[in-house]
């Protein structure tokens, strides 16, 4: 930050007197830097932050108070008073407004099992930064978004853990583009990267389709057999035979088997197929 002043003839930079101070509760203000004689001067240090602040000097003789912030943090915005003394005293306030982009997005990749027992990838992209960012999804550089579960903390350095949470099916092989994008500055940073599919899964998903089709197949043969050997039963039950062999022991004359049918309804001799004899 810079607070101009008028450089002349009469003005020694040895003779000046610079403060710089942070208005806090918009009331009470802090010392951070002061400059007085041509020398910095100690200041008590309240918060550990003003170490990182210091007085430019060598701008000085340019008319040119520059209050140098090292590693600069979110909590370091808020209001700076500038008050320079010389032939006379002139102050001037300025705001500091810090944004912190979200540089760096980490994800992170896990299986789920929902309500409904399905396996699912949950997908997660996080990143730091200031003010809120809003995250949006797509797929395979498609303009078809996903749903997703964000949520906002804000840590000890002011800065905003944004995380954002989308499921997707496990067997799924797509390309995801996160973004986070800030408003006020309207810029925008993304990640894309690849979901493989689950090979596990995928496998598991073949052998129950195979044991359910070895299955089907034991069960189709076990009915052909029972079927089959049914209809034997039936018909060796409708159609009864008998044999049976006459011989008389005083003829010399052999007689072959005579066949009869014999009716199921009726315990009678319907019908004789054949007899042979020969002397």
């Amino acid at each position: 930050m810079e607070c101009q002043f008028k450089m002349d003839q009469e003005t020694n930079v040895e003779n000046l007197t610079i403060l710089w101070k942070r208005i806090k509760d918009n009331i009470n203000t802090v010392e951070v830097v002061k400059y007085i004689n041509g020398k910095d001067s100690e200041i008590l240090q309240e918060m550990d932050d003003n170490s990182r602040m210091k007085l430019l000097s060598n701008e000085l003789h340019k008319g040119s108070a520059i209050l140098h912030i090292n590693n600069i943090k979110m909590t370091d915005a808020g209001q700076y008073v500038c008050i320079i003394s010389s032939h006379g005293s002139d102050y001037k306030v300025i705001n500091l407004e810090v944004q912190a982009p979200y540089k760096k997005i980490t994800t992170q990749i896990r299986d789920v099992v929902n309500s409904f027992g399905e396996t699912l990838k949950e997908v997660s992209c996080q990143s730091f930064g200031y003010p809120e960012a809003q995250v949006n999804w797509t797929v395979d550089k498609e303009n078809h978004t996903l749903a997703h579960n964000i949520s906002y903390i804000l840590t000890a350095d002011r800065l905003f853990n944004v995380t954002s949470v989308v499921r997707i099916p496990a067997t799924s092989y797509r390309k995801l583009t996160c973004s986070f994008w800030n408003g006020i500055t309207h810029n925008a940073t993304s990640l894309s990267f690849t979901i493989s599919e689950n090979v596990k899964a995928k496998s598991q998903e073949w052998k129950m389709l195979l044991a359910s089709f070895t299955i089907l197949i034991v069960i189709a043969f076990f009915l052909t057999a029972v079927v089959y050997v049914s209809g034997q039963y039936r018909r060796f039950y409708q159609i009864g035979t008998c044999f049976y062999m006459k011989r008389d022991n005083a003829s010399s004359t052999r007689n072959f088997p005579s066949v009869y049918i014999r009716s199921q309804s009726e315990n009678t001799i319907v019908g004789k197929y054949f007899t042979l004899s020969f002397t």
